[in-house]
């Protein structure tokens, strides 16, 4: 009889990625301290035509307020897009995925400050509650949904042997 194959994932090689993940991340979240400012214009400027499509108009000093609370899900998903943690994939593998994960966070955070803005204009309570759904999506589960779907993989879990 064939003695059966362990098909546990490797702790070994489960405990390196997580700790290259958090050194990425630390150092990345260093770097985003400088860079968070800009990434905050971005998007309150990128909300501001949404906003004058409603006839209203932003004021960018307290579209910042909202922005950096709301612009950390892009350093999340570009350390979290273990871009950097994943071991085994190309550089150029991991770049393409990674600028389209950002846009979409980017958007999705540029959506979000517009519906922040209109809901505050139109004083509508389930407008604000689904607001605030939809921020605590963009900036949790999107990141993670982000790096499922865009990421290659590559060496972060051994392949389970095939019953062949």
């Amino acid at each position: 009889m064939a003695e059966a194959k362990d098909t546990r994932p490797d702790m070994k090689k489960i405990l390196v990625f997580f700790v290259r993940f958090i050194v990425v991340s630390l150092v990345l979240y260093t770097a985003w301290m400088f860079a968070e400012k800009f990434y905050a214009l971005g998007v309150a400027y990128g909300a501001k035509p949404f906003v004058a499509l409603t006839g209203n108009s932003l004021d960018v000093d307290r579209a910042l307020l909202v922005t950096e609370e709301i612009s950390l899900n892009p350093i999340v998903y570009v350390s979290l897009s273990l871009v950097l943690a994943v071991k085994g994939v190309a550089w150029k593998a991991r770049l393409k995925p990674a600028l389209i994960g950002v846009a979409v966070l980017t958007a999705a955070n540029i959506i979000t400050v517009f519906f922040m803005f209109l809901s505050a204009f139109t004083k509508s309570e389930q407008l604000w509650a689904g607001t605030e759904f939809l921020n605590l999506t963009v900036n949790f589960f999107l990141p993670i949904l982000l790096w499922v779907i865009l990421m290659p993989k590559g060496d972060l879990m051994p392949v389970n042997p095939s019953s062949d």
